[in-house]
């Protein structure tokens, strides 16, 4: 395998690992086969996104108005869910596809967040709607996933846009936590004190995957940039922190197709910035 090609899979691996994880979980605890077949079909797509239509020469828009425009996409449509529902227990977070319900936040902010980290000064106005529209849902763990992603970018890029938008997604974040009344659902949220109660070492294998193995390959992926990959990583295992505190969902390693998809369109578009200042002569454009 060449190096080009196995640095591109390696794209992939920050999803593919805690998810194959994920599955793991769902089949040894007794989910419903249709769960774990959403997941698995899910992850395939999101691999082969992520990796294979990158080798293949697939790849997001490279101009900056094509990713500028593509962000400002993902900012409007995480409105769509308090325009047109469903709302369930007082809040609206989910996009309608047919007979399945995709959770907004989790699909298209990791987009937003890597896209906002690439296209300048457009960045901090770009997820400054994204809070609005997410405080609107009202969805309090999605709030301080974009705080600690904002906050990594405003370290990175020395923007004080990206830390003032920090700074109001965490007191929205604070000022809607508890909001709602849905019931808890089970293999979506609370999953590792699900797996602590009966096997208190596979709880500590699945967090493992999610909180250190995660990260830890998003930072080495050669192929992502330092600031995307640390937004991304703080975006992650925060929200990974509110599912451990409250009935929040679990990204990647619970039932739910959001997540994995949502994090497979990220991670494809990392980096697209660097690429499109190279023309394909491998000269600077």
């Amino acid at each position: 395998m060449s190096a080009p090609f196995a640095d591109r899979w390696q794209r992939a691996l920050p999803l593919a690992v805690p998810a194959l994880g994920g599955l793991a979980y769902l089949a040894a605890f007794g989910a419903p086969m249709r769960l774990v077949a959403v997941n698995a079909g899910a992850l395939v797509v999101g691999v082969l996104w992520a990796g294979l239509l990158r080798v293949r020469g697939g790849r997001l828009p490279s101009r900056p108005e094509a990713r500028l425009g593509l962000a400002a996409l993902g900012a409007g449509l995480l409105f769509l869910p308090v325009l047109i529902g469903p709302e369930v227990g007082e809040v609206s977070r989910w996009l309608r596809a047919g007979p399945v319900l995709l959770h907004a936040g989790a699909l298209l902010l990791p987009l937003v967040v890597v896209l906002a980290a690439q296209i300048g000064r457009a960045g901090p106005a770009l997820l400054g709607a994204a809070t609005f529209a997410l405080a609107m849902q009202p969805d309090a763990a999605m709030l301080a996933a974009l705080a600690a992603a904002s906050v990594m970018l405003a370290a990175m890029q020395r923007k004080v846009g990206f830390a003032l938008v920090a700074l109001v997604a965490a007191g929205l974040a604070l000022l809607t936590f508890g909001r709602g009344t849905l019931e808890p659902q089970l293999y979506t949220e609370a999953v590792l004190a699900q797996v602590w109660h009966s096997a208190p070492l596979a709880a500590l294998v699945l967090g493992a995957l999610l909180f250190l193995a995660a990260p830890a390959l998003l930072l080495r992926a050669p192929e992502i940039p330092r600031p995307e990959a640390l937004a991304l990583t703080a975006l992650l295992v925060t929200a990974g922190v509110m599912a451990c505190i409250a009935p929040f969902p679990f990204p990647l390693i619970g039932y739910g197709a959001s997540p994995i998809l949502g994090f497979a369109l990220a991670l494809s578009a990392t980096g697209t910035a660097r690429r499109a200042r190279i023309d394909p002569s491998g000269r600077i454009a």
